[in-house]
């Protein structure tokens, strides 16, 4: 059985370097498909096959020719490969994109996040692959900048082929998938300082004495006999006498009055994170037996889920069930250590349920009976 890859890319031409890529690893191009959500003005005339001359075409991913569909939810586009006839025949059934996504095997987070990506004129490449080369289809799409990726089964022609068939299979794989918690850690801004100096002026009054001579005339009439310092002065001539002012000077001299020290101090906390992470567990029914044989088998059946909930009839828990695990993270908890199982109870039923959903009646004796065990009560 084959997978079908399924990614985003940002642009056409990127979509084109991802086929000629994968077609250069020995993926079959008729296998290929691309859709194109049609962007107004010239790009979106390019993309139909009658707008240019095919040398003046974009050649689509894979090869062959855009075809122009319009899908349901998101309006024209243009589409090529196997894929193209996958959306035409579910184009007409209700949900839309989304819905015809979710037919083809996505789930409803991962149907709506390309639905959006489409919508921003993102691109959706995908390319059918054998099971043993579907990994390395996967790291040439991210190595070329995939925004995102799907491994679905394949192919779209058999997935989707008209009425659901029902196959009696000799052997069935159930993967039990198990959430882990990574925690790292960012840096993020929370605010700061900004430090600005900017020059302002303040008006400063100061006093100061100052001097000043003027020159005074005087005249006084006198009637007596000239000396001979008078004869002596009885001459031309010129005296210059000058009168002076003092006028203020003002100069300006520049000292550092204040610093204004920045600095930043680092410390670190510890912070406890609390969150809720899945994991599949898997219950095994057995059917209305029609002969003592199969009710044989039925009876080995019960005991083995038994067995797998910590329950055997008559056994103590094993310690390697999941009642066992989760009555000793309850016994190790120190919000529960000096309680009573009439007061933990309540919170440890629904624990469980959150992770296990309508199994606490059958599990709750034996999360108990282990509780008891790991705590010493």
């Amino acid at each position: 059985m084959g997978r079908t890859i399924f990614a985003i890319f940002d642009d056409f031409p990127t979509a084109q370097r991802v086929a000629t890529a994968l077609e250069r690893e020995g993926y079959d191009p008729t296998r290929m498909s691309v859709v194109v959500p049609k962007p107004p003005g010239p790009f979106a005339q390019a993309l139909r096959k009658d707008a240019a001359p095919p040398a003046e075409r974009p050649a689509p991913a894979g090869g062959g020719t855009l075809e122009d569909i319009t899908i349901a939810g998101l309006g024209p586009a243009g589409a090529a490969g196997p894929l193209t006839a996958a959306l035409m025949e579910l184009n007409s059934e209700p949900g839309g994109l989304i819905g015809s996504l979710g037919r083809l095997g996505f789930s409803e987070p991962a149907a709506r996040h390309y639905y959006e990506s489409l919508r921003r004129r993102q691109v959706l490449v995908a390319v059918e692959s054998p099971e043993n080369r579907a990994r390395n289809a996967e790291v040439v799409m991210r190595r070329l900048g995939a925004r995102a990726v799907e491994d679905l089964p394949s192919s779209m022609e058999e997935e989707h082929a008209g009425s659901a068939r029902e196959e009696v299979l000799d052997k069935v794989t159930v993967p039990v998938v198990e959430e882990q918690l990574d925690v790292g850690k960012r840096q993020v801004s929370r605010g700061g300082v900004r430090v600005n100096s900017q020059i302002v002026e303040q008006p400063i009054e100061e006093k100061i004495q100052l001097r000043e001579e003027r020159v005074s005339v005087e005249r006084r009439a006198v009637n007596r006999e000239a000396t001979e310092a008078d004869l002596a002065a009885f001459k031309e001539g010129s005296i210059e006498i000058h009168e002076t002012i003092e006028e203020p000077v003002i100069s300006k001299r520049r000292r550092v009055v204040e610093e204004v020290i920045i600095g930043r101090e680092t410390r670190e906390r510890t912070e406890s994170i609390t969150e809720t992470v899945r994991k599949t567990q898997v219950r095994v029914e057995p059917l209305a037996p029609d002969d003592p044989s199969s009710r044989a088998a039925a009876d080995r059946l019960r005991i083995h889920n038994l067995q797998q909930a910590g329950r055997p009839a008559g056994e103590p828990v094993p310690e390697n069930g999941p009642a066992y695990r989760y009555a000793s993270d309850l016994a190790r908890d120190e919000r529960y250590q000096h309680a009573d199982w009439s007061e933990i109870e309540p919170h440890a039923r629904r624990g469980w349920e959150e992770q296990n959903e309508g199994t606490w009646e059958q599990f709750k004796d034996a999360v108990r009976s282990a509780w008891d065990k790991v705590s010493g009560h």
